[in-house]
């Protein structure tokens, strides 16, 4: 997991800070060089050297000034281990242009084999870490006792009231290619209450060794594989104390135009452009995130912009999706995760279609859309005790009409069993024209929709359920592309024929409803959310006359 082998380089830090404590002690200022390299050489297998400029030693104030230090890896040694198991999975390359240690407790070092210090304080630094893909994860094969064991050495025990790590640059690495990954700018990272000893290796509320920690990052980004998309996020704030993440802003973002996009694929893909805001985790358990568990109690998203484009003239990939609906996926994730409430606000999705027969796009839009999900988890123990996750839907429907879902997801069930159901409030027909017309060829010229409603029961093969839909003076015109000028015109037959079959209201004239009993069975190469609205549309179909 990331989080683990970003965190590598700190606990060479502490192995670090202990080798200079000791060597300052027992061997003074002109032993120290060559006392360092020796110890770090030995404590990493040969795997790193350390070099610096200048050290300044106040033994009466008890503190310690280091420049220009740095910890390089030895890639001679790298590749000796790289055809075995103890290849390191992570390098780290640390350049520290300053590192001061103050309140420093010598007595404590010579007499008690403590080292007790007030703060560490490490400015600007630069820090490389190169994935090698060699061994094992280094931070899973090695047990908290034989960590801490490592880091003490001859000690009994290693003690900081502060460790602070003030403007730094992180940048991760594939060690085969140098190809950078990721890379974090202005991150502050202090940890508070240091202790590395038998007694504080058995607390399982310690963070990297401290009481509590806190992180800040102004800005982390990456691309993906196909470098087709830009990940940023802005301004981290990470706290353990209390269990809290912030994210200010966190964008995915396109690096192509929606044409050039697609052409970078053989059949018809969804183009995603993403902006989530005001991203919350409260009570994140630290002690599981760090055995690779994501468990919080809430999650909330606020003002945030989805996006998504697909050129429907480019072929079907013909993809088998069964066992893909959303709450089967959320199943296979590698990450096990358990996420009581999460909530997004105030945000706003659209869906834009090409439509290959017309060469225009239109455009599925909610406005002021607040989701609501109870529940989120892929934890089978969880499960089984609450074995429904719950997601409750509320948005204004091409910023016209009110609309309201609620799904039950059943994710132990073997088939995907779901429920769904939902209602749109009045809205004036020929609004949907935005997405009748460059969708679906037809033209909607007069007409009051009242109301909207269904529920479906469903799994991997159908949907079964009533949908219902009131609406007054519905009458539509099919259209038809002009090849020549490319514009599109009124099929005057057609649509007479369309006039005479369509019924112009639900409830007819004699009061009746008209309420379609659907049955529809899934193309299992399309999508949960594909099956949901072609079961929508063919009740819709069926109370209209079509």
């Amino acid at each position: 997991m990331l989080s683990k082998k970003i965190f590598t380089w700190i606990i060479v830090l502490f192995a670090l800070i202990a080798v200079l404590f000791s060597g300052w002690s027992y061997y003074k200022k002109h032993y120290l060089r060559s006392t360092l390299q020796d110890a770090v050489d030995g404590k990493s297998r040969g795997m790193y050297a350390i070099v610096f400029d200048k050290l300044d030693i106040d033994e009466v104030g008890g503190n310690l000034t280091v420049t220009q230090l740095q910890l390089q890896p030895d890639t001679v040694r790298y590749n000796e281990l790289a055809h075995s198991a103890n290849a390191p999975s992570v390098i780290a390359k640390l350049d520290f242009p300053s590192m001061k240690v103050t309140g420093i407790k010598t007595p404590k070092v010579l007499l008690q084999k403590e080292i007790v210090a007030g703060k560490v304080l490490i400015e600007n630094p630069q820090i490389e870490i190169f994935f090698t893909n060699k061994g094992a994860d280094s931070l899973k094969r090695v047990p908290d006792k034989e960590m801490y064991e490592q880091l003490l050495g001859n000690l009994v025990k290693i003690a900081i009231d502060t460790v602070s790590i003030v403007n730094a640059t992180v940048i991760t690495r594939n060690l085969s290619d140098g190809k950078q990954l990721m890379q974090f700018d202005s991150v502050a990272i202090n940890l508070y209450n240091v202790a590395v000893d038998s007694i504080h290796s058995k607390d399982t509320t310690r963070f990297i060794f401290s009481e509590y920690a806190e992180l800040l990052c102004k800005s982390a980004s990456w691309k993906d594989k196909k470098e087709l998309y830009d990940f940023k996020l802005r301004d981290i704030d990470f706290n353990t104390r209390g269990q809290r993440v912030g994210i200010a802003k966190f964008d995915i973002q396109p690096r192509l135009s929606e044409t050039k996009f697609l052409q970078q694929f053989k059949y018809a893909t969804d183009r995603f452009d993403i902006s989530l805001k005001d991203i919350r985790l409260v009570n994140l358990n630290m002690a599981s995130l760090m055995r690779e568990s994501f468990q919080a109690d809430s999650m909330m998203v606020g003002g945030s912009q989805i996006r998504i484009y697909r050129d429907i003239s480019y072929p079907h990939d013909g993809r088998n999706r069964l066992k893909d609906l959303p709450h089967q996926q959320l199943m296979t994730l590698a990450l096990p995760m358990n996420i009581k409430f999460a909530s997004f606000s105030n945000s706003y999705i659209e869906y834009k279609e090409r439509n290959a027969k017309s060469e225009k796009s239109g455009s599925v839009q909610f406005h002021a859309v607040s989701l609501q999900v109870n529940n989120l988890t892929n934890d089978t123990a969880v499960l089984k005790k609450s074995p429904v996750c719950t997601v409750h839907f509320q948005s204004k429907f091409l910023n016209q009409g009110p609309l309201k879902a609620s799904i039950r997801f059943y994710p132990l069930d073997a088939q995907g069993k779901f429920s769904i159901e939902g209602s749109l409030g009045s809205m004036p027909a020929t609004a949907v024209n935005v997405l009748a017309v460059p969708m679906g060829l037809a033209k909607i010229e007069s007409g009051t929709i009242r109301s909207l409603k269904f529920a479906f029961t469903g799994n991997d093969y159908r949907t079964d359920g009533p949908v219902t839909i009131l609406y007054d003076d519905l009458d539509v015109a099919l259209l038809k592309k002009d090849e020549e000028d490319k514009t599109l015109d009124k099929k005057k037959l057609a649509s007479f024929v369309a006039g005479i079959v369509i019924k112009k209201s639900n409830p007819g004239r004699k009061g009746d409803v008209r309420t379609a009993q659907v049955h529809f069975e899934r193309d299992t190469h399309r999508s949960f959310f594909h099956l949901i609205w072609k079961s929508i549309f063919t009740g819709v179909k069926e109370n209209v006359g079509m």
